[in-house]
């Protein structure tokens, strides 16, 4: 599945000017700079165009820290001006690491979040940023909201991405509108490189497998009310591309909705991959701690296993299910779901469905040498587990 890079255009009007002193002439010309105009095309197809090389960024979505931590392992808030609230919200064990290793992250200001509509056209102007990168959801929730129209007003210039709604399809293409915006186009190309490598594979050993198991994607798990999951976007879309056949695609009508319990224990799956994170502070209606499968940074495998563990009490009957009780239920840190590391959470499923056919991979060891070349934090941690 090949990608086209994107191009920036650099405009530069080569002028010569004769200049008169002491009675000779001199030829100034004109070289690219950071003064030339620049464009590319956003992931909705959208056209857009600065004066110059963006020097101050605001990231609507705080987890596209994820793709330029991969630009810039030393400094991933290079130009960054702004955040979104996210990533502190939603990936404290992320945060905590990044934390630790660069304690300016906690200088940027954040501007609250896109999709909740907290954001303020105030807000934005005052940071001054010469671009907001918008995820594409963001991006949907701005325009419905309005807020797209009043930053056109205010001048503001936005770009929209995607890691999110069409993984496969998107993160290369998204991947090298960061490298234009950042001037890192050729990390970027260095990246896809392995990224496409790894999708590669496992889509031609995915032709292989006969009996595609049905697999339920069980979206925050415990978090919140039974059941979230996807359609064929997001880690349903990389469900199907590793050789599983996603449950949701004939249930929900949209990228993401419900499956109630009922049609779970009426499918009964042959695997189950439940999302999770460090969600220890997050508590129910009534103010109690919530369940879930605890993965991500700084999780030993024993925490992880012992809470996947419990997940089929949270819902009545899912310990009767075929998948639980032969040990085919996993658990995978959710922020893969909008991460340019998704094609390891897709190198995993495909272990998951077909042991064999990647008993020459090692996904543990692989996640460490990505982190190790593309991450500015460490990857220790249990970021998938199983029952």
């Amino acid at each position: 599945m090949a990608h086209t890079p994107l191009k920036v255009m650099a405009v530069v009007a080569a002028s010569a000017m004769a200049l008169v002193g002491c009675g000779a002439a001199e030829e100034v010309t004109g070289g690219a700079s950071d003064d030339a105009a620049f464009s590319f095309t956003d992931i909705t197809g959208r056209d857009v165009e600065l004066d110059k090389a963006p020097d101050r960024v605001i990231l609507g979505e705080g987890r596209s820290l994820f793709a330029t931590g991969i630009l810039n392992t030393d400094n991933p808030l290079d130009k960054v001006v702004g955040i979104g609230t996210d990533l502190k919200q939603n990936v404290p064990d992320y945060y905590k690491a990044l934390e630790k290793e660069l304690p300016s992250v906690n200088e940027v200001p954040e501007v609250g979040g896109f999709a909740k509509g907290d954001v303020t056209v105030e807000k934005l102007v005052s940071l001054d940023p010469d671009l907001i990168v918008l995820s594409l959801d963001q991006y949907d929730a701005s325009r419905e909201a309005g807020l797209t129209d009043k930053m056109d007003q205010a001048g503001l210039k936005y770009a929209v991405t995607d890691f999110r709604r069409k993984p496969l399809e998107n993160t290369p293409k998204t991947m090298d509108i960061f490298g234009e915006i950042f001037g890192q186009e050729d990390r970027a190309e260095e990246f896809n490189s392995d990224w496409q490598k790894t999708v590669d594979l496992v889509e031609d050993r995915a032709e292989k497998v006969e009996d595609k198991p049905k697999t339920f994607v069980w979206r925050s798990a415990g978090v919140s009310d039974c059941c979230g999951s996807w359609n064929d976007s997001n880690i349903s879309q990389l469900v199907n591309a590793a050789g599983g056949e996603n449950i949701g695609d004939k249930v929900i009508p949209g990228e993401s909705g419900t499956i109630t319990p009922e049609k779970v224990l009426e499918s009964d799956p042959d695997m189950i991959i439940a999302t999770g994170g460090d969600w220890s502070e997050m508590k129910d209606d009534e103010g109690h701690p919530v369940g879930y499968a605890a993965v991500g940074y700084g999780i030993d495998e024993k925490e992880a296993k012992g809470s996947i563990a419990k997940l089929p009490e949270k819902q009545a009957g899912f310990d009767k299910l075929r998948a639980v009780k032969e040990h085919h239920l996993h658990s995978m840190w959710h922020q893969f779901y909008d991460s340019p590391f998704n094609y390891l959470a897709l190198l995993q499923v495909a272990e998951w469905i077909d042991p064999e056919a990647y008993a020459d991979m090692d996904v543990a060891k692989q996640w460490m040498d990505a982190q190790e070349k593309y991450s500015p934090v460490s990857g220790e941690g249990t970021f998938f587990s199983t029952n």
